[in-house]
């Protein structure tokens, strides 16, 4: 049985002697709470298998696909967070990887021709619908595949899941919850229990180079990036020496 907001509130009220967490028809603090620390876990850096998807870049080629001579294609995702992995494969049938991926920033209109090198999540509606940009401009017809992390889901009530999060991340938005709960509370403890939910969020973390978790860390606990690298190198030998 998947963990439900609920179950947050009724982990989190008796450390600050059961004050509430869910204030009237708004239910706020814990709803705004809530999608903070689900925000901050499935925004970028951090990728995860469970919030992963993929879609077939088509726009509105007939037959569909990428076409040559079109840079922009306008592509529906309602679910789209940020772009992880792009591939594209041409008549030959062999398939490469477009290895700059851009998110936020942006690809320069062009006319000169080529293989696809690059991606560009170019613009936003707002409304589901995305502009995708390629450079260079295809030279020929491609198959292109997007893989994308999906953007979080906003809790509206206390029964709302926290999946696709899974429970073994319980530790991670709990402490994060309590943490800021807590610091609603003006409770001085509150950036013991932030620190908490974000190192347990690095420790699942693959992919992220341990200055990427430095830095990360340092936004959100106010910690010397540079103190924290050296912390995690000296975890890291440790650990690295017990492994053998």
């Amino acid at each position: 049985m998947a963990n439900v907001l609920q179950d947050t509130i009724n982990y989190i009220t008796p450390f600050c002697r059961y004050q509430e967490a869910d204030i009237g028809n708004s239910l706020m603090p814990i709803i705004g709470i809530g999608n903070i620390t689900r925000n901050i876990i499935l925004a970028a850096p951090f990728t995860w298998r469970f919030n992963r998807n993929s879609v077939a870049l088509t726009g509105t080629a007939n037959p569909p696909g990428v076409v040559q001579g079109t840079q922009d294609y306008v592509q529906t995702i309602s679910d789209f967070g940020f772009l992880e992995k792009v591939t594209a494969s041409g008549s030959d049938g062999k398939v490469f990887e477009l290895k700059d991926v851009k998110n936020n920033e942006a690809l320069a209109s062009s006319t000169t021709q080529g293989r696809p090198e690059a991606i560009s999540a170019f613009n936003d509606d707002l409304q589901g619908n995305i502009t995708f940009r390629l450079s260079a401009v295809p030279n020929a017809s491609y198959n292109v595949n997007l893989v994308y992390q999906k953007a979080p889901v906003q809790f509206a009530s206390l029964t709302d899941k926290w999946a696709p999060i899974p429970d073994s991340f319980s530790d991670v938005y709990n402490n994060l919850c309590l943490g800021y709960y807590m610091d609603s509370c003006q409770d001085p403890r509150a950036q013991q229990y932030i620190a908490r939910g974000i190192a347990g969020l690095l420790a699942r973390a693959q992919g992220l180079t341990a200055m990427d978790k430095a830095l990360f860390a340092a936004s959100y606990l106010n910690f010397n990036a540079q103190q924290l690298l050296e912390m995690m190198k000296t975890q890291q030998g440790q650990q690295a020496q017990g492994a053998r």
